[in-house]
């Protein structure tokens, strides 16, 4: 048309098919080519690919019109429509490039900023056409309309953070291509501007803005994420330390923290290990694979050392050509330990980042902090959870001190022809199995000292002394003889008591009318006796088994009283194991034979004096003020 007549219809149709064209380029785009290579880096190339040969197009037709005599009006007007062609063209397929990567990740307000501005730029075609005045009016606006494509341009920007220089060099090769094929080749070559240049200078120029304000557009970008970044990072931090504050377990604190470090813009896996010299590690992994998780795992076990360290990777290359080209932060933080087999636990952190060198001095901030924190959490676990031991523990001395003074023998009585003592050593001051008693019965013909240790030790063993003490309480009030005494205790003993539990009983009756005396032991240690007839210690070992094990019947069978007369200066010693099973520092126990020695060395002392001799001697042979279990002495002497 511009060879037959170049005026006005040749600029009609031109621009006409201009934005024809737009549309149908952008639906041709949607429709034939999958959205898989509609991506932002491929969008870009091709921007640039289309601009450099539509540089190259007005380069040529622009020479080939120098060589056109300047009297061919017609020939030199076919070969400006020729360039005017590829300027519509260039815009057409550069106009639907700029929709399709504003559209990339949709949302209705991306599609009014697009609808508004090719709205805007075709109205300004149409009014070039009617009325070029008000076209001159609405310019501004289209270039106005300029800004909200560069902001819902997002999409560009991760193709800038993949390639930075390649997408900049072709963002800069766009640019310039553009401006010399659309603003300089054509005043130079072609003189006069072609027609429809003019019609389509508007949008031109609104096409090169945009070029230049993606060159800007990644820097400006990147500020306006730092901000939001520093402001979403304070938001997230907040949220971080609250739900920390709620963490009940070391687990629990991990996860949360591998949670907080994985919602951060820069970063692509977390591996979080909590480690104890002995190799006890509380692992937490988060979208790691596991040959990538093992390197990072190696990488922190190279620095076993409790002191705080961190170190940032600019890529893990430097350590192994087969790891990935990603950046990293490793960090080493110690966690305080109040009680266990070691005084402290590591807390070993690796950060991978999405790209090389990918972390900046903000994110390297952010880590360190984050990590500190979780040892913090970590250190104030362990002593909310030592502090509750310790709670527990008073709690439960307390409870075993109130209980021991609960199950404490009621007051001894006062016999008139017998001296005794009682010495009662407990290992732990609270509550243990021994217990002893001496009852005096109605009329004061007859008493009865007796010494019982329960199976076991602690709250089980005194369970179960207890429950003896209340069934012999409760049996001293029928009187009956010692042997109906132990077998009614063994049949109230077997009802109540587990198969594993058991009484070692002692009962030592003096009969004071009669001067004798009966003595019946069932699984406890010998008894020792001094006898002022032959002026000899003895150690009396009558037969007999333990209580609450086995059937009366059994215990008939087996249980054999000694009997023997009451004479004045008669002393009878009972003992618990704690005396005999003392051990000393090399492991030796002290045995019956050296309790037997002191007992015939002391037997003249004061039953007090001989009790607190022998307490002290052996204590000497442990090497400690304590006997190392329960130990309980009754010493008795029969006056006459």
């Amino acid at each position: 048309m511009r060879y037959f007549s170049p005026a006005f219809p040749a600029e009609v149709f031109g621009l006409l098919g201009t934005v024809a064209g737009g549309v149908g380029a952008y639906l041709g785009l949607a429709e034939y080519i999958p959205r898989r290579f509609r991506t932002p880096a491929r969008l870009l190339r091709w921007n640039g690919f289309l601009a450099a040969m539509g540089l190259a197009h007005v380069l040529v037709w622009g020479f080939l019109s120098t060589l056109v005599p300047s009297d061919n009006t017609r020939l030199s007007a076919l070969l400006k429509g020729v360039a005017e062609v590829g300027l519509a063209a260039q815009l057409i397929f550069h106009a639907a490039f700029v929709a399709h990567l504003t559209l990339a990740r949709f949302h209705p307000y991306k599609r009014w900023a697009v609808i508004a501005f090719f709205g805007l730029a075709g109205l300004g075609l149409v009014l070039r056409w009617v009325a070029p005045a008000w076209a001159s009016y609405l310019t501004p606006f289209l270039w106005v309309a300029v800004v909200p494509l560069l902001y819902f341009s997002q999409g560009l920007l991760e193709a800038v953070e993949q390639q930075p220089r390649e997408a900049f060099l072709l963002i800069i090769l766009s640019l310039v291509s553009l401006f010399f094929g659309w603003q300089v080749l054509p005043e130079l070559f072609l003189g006069q501007a072609a027609p429809l240049y003019e019609g389509l200078f508007p949008m031109l120029w609104a096409v090169l803005l945009l070029h230049g304000g993606w060159l800007l557009m990644p820097i400006l970008l990147k500020l306006a994420q730092v901000g939001q970044s520093e402001a979403g990072s304070l938001e997230l931090l907040t949220a971080f330390l609250a739900r920390q504050q709620r963490s009940t377990s070391a687990e629990e604190i991990l996860n949360t923290t591998a949670d907080f470090l994985k919602r951060l813009p820069s970063v692509a896996g977390v591996l979080l290990e909590l480690r104890s010299p002995l190799e006890q590690t509380q692992r937490v992994s988060s979208s790691l694979g596991e040959p990538l998780a093992e390197a990072l795992r190696q990488l922190l076990h190279r620095s076993p050392a409790p002191e705080g360290k961190i170190e940032a990777l600019p890529t893990l290359q430097r350590y192994h050509s087969r790891l990935p080209d990603q950046a990293a932060i490793l960090v080493w933080q110690p966690v305080a330990l109040l009680h266990g087999a070691t005084l402290y636990q590591v807390l070993q952190v690796a950060v991978l980042g999405k790209g090389r060198d990918s972390f900046e001095e903000q994110d390297l901030q952010l880590i360190t902090t984050v990590v500190e924190q979780t040892a913090l959490f970590l250190e104030n676990l362990e002593q909310r959870a030592y502090h509750e031991q310790l709670l527990t523990a008073r709690k439960e001395a307390d409870f075993l001190r109130e209980t021991r003074e609960a199950l404490l023998p009621p007051p001894s009585p006062i016999l008139p022809a017998v001296d005794y003592h009682v010495l009662f050593e407990q290992y732990d001051r609270t509550i243990g199995g021994d217990y002893y008693q001496i009852y005096e019965h109605p009329g004061g013909k007859w008493v009865d000292f007796w010494l019982s240790d329960s199976a076991g030790s602690g709250i089980a063993a005194a369970y179960q002394m207890a429950q003896a003490r209340a069934a012999l309480n409760t049996l001293w009030l029928q009187p009956s003889s010692p042997e109906a005494l132990l077998l009614h205790l063994n049949d109230a003993l077997k009802r109540v008591f587990h198969k594993n539990n058991f009484l070692a009983a002692t009962l030592l009756r003096f009969d004071l009318e009669q001067k004798e005396y009966v003595l019946y032991r069932a699984g406890t240690p010998e008894v020792f006796y001094w006898n002022p007839l032959t002026e000899t210690p003895e150690i009396l070992r009558p037969s007999g088994i333990v209580l609450g094990n086995a059937s009366s019947q059994i215990i008939r069978r087996i249980l054999v009283p000694e009997k023997g007369r009451l004479l004045p200066g008669s002393l009878f010693m009972l003992f618990s194991d704690g005396f005999t099973e003392a051990t000393n520092p090399q492991g030796e126990m002290f045995g019956t034979e050296r309790l037997f020695a002191l007992f015939s060395a002391y037997h003249r002392l004061p039953v007090e004096d001989l009790a607190y001799r022998i307490l002290e001697t052996v204590r000497a042979f442990t090497g400690g003020s304590s006997l190392g279990d329960d130990g309980t002495l009754l010493v008795i002497r029969y006056t006459g």
